[in-house]
């Protein structure tokens, strides 16, 4: 059976932390370990990701290098999933992500899945945005009004290069609310993870991530209470997306819903 990949890379494509946030989660919730790495050597600044030094249980002094890791996670049921996780490269992203291709195809993986977050004018006390496409190969056209032009980071360069090498690759993105954005977001993680279990067979456990998306949501709404500045600015916020048209409201994240309660209802039998 293939494997599954899902890549995350801290940085600019990671607000909230929610990105890396997914698959330090899936570490913790299903064995893993590593299959793979690329070098930091000849990708990173060392002065914007430093390396660090701690101790082992042992007691020895080591360092550890700021290294694009590849980890291999068992779930109970369906396709083992490699996950690739680092700091997004300083330099050569064309050759990095050709590495890190290369490690894919070697360790038979079929499907990708690659995650980032954004900051964006998103209330807090809503469901944060969260969309996710499927990558079109480099000679496929695409249409629509709305389709994004300007920079980007690794995870759409890599995801292209995925797609272009036939890998079925899908892109996941999460909008966090950028007026708490110096801390992580358990409920940016919990957006982009209830999209990634459409992608992977086996239930992720996410009780914890839903207490903790709770948590910090309240823990918000009190920094709005003492703050009337940013009380209103969150008021503005909910009636402007309110106005649009909340995302759950859509008939395909109706319908999208429904599959998931069938999917657990089906598990817990």
């Amino acid at each position: 059976m293939s494997r599954i990949a899902i890549t995350a890379f801290s940085g600019w494509n990671d607000a909230g932390e929610a990105a890396t946030g997914v698959i330090e989660h899936l570490h913790e919730v299903w064995p893993a370990r590593p299959v793979g790495a690329v070098d930091a050597e000849e990708y990173i600044d060392f002065q914007v990701n430093r390396p660090e030094i701690g101790t082992t249980e042992e007691g020895l002094r080591v360092i550890d290098w700021p290294d694009t890791r590849l980890d291999l996670v068992t779930p109970p049921r369906g396709p083992e999933i490699v996950t690739v996780m680092g700091p997004e490269p300083s330099l050569r992203w064309k050759r990095f992500c050709d590495e890190v291709l290369e490690q894919l195809q070697a360790l038979d993986v079929s499907v990708v899945i690659s995650l980032g977050a954004l900051l964006a004018d998103s209330p807090h006390s809503r469901p944060l945005p969260v969309s996710a496409q499927v990558e079109p190969v480099p000679a496929q056209p695409v249409t629509g009004s709305e389709l994004y032009t300007g920079p980007v980071g690794v995870p759409t360069i890599l995801a292209r290069r995925t797609a272009a090498a036939g890998l079925r690759t899908t892109s996941i993105w999460v909008q966090v609310p950028h007026y708490v954005s110096q801390n992580s977001s358990p409920k940016a993680v919990l957006g982009l993870m209830r999209e990634v279990q459409d992608l992977v067979s086996a239930p992720i456990p996410i009780e914890e991530l839903v207490e903790d998306a709770e948590a910090w949501e309240r823990g918000v709404d009190e920094l709005a209470r003492t703050d009337e500045d940013v009380a209103d600015y969150v008021r503005r916020l909910e009636r402007a997306q309110d106005a649009a048209g909340l995302p759950e409201a859509s008939g395909d994240a109706i319908a999208k819903e429904f599959e998931r309660f069938l999917r657990r209802r089906r598990d817990t039998e």
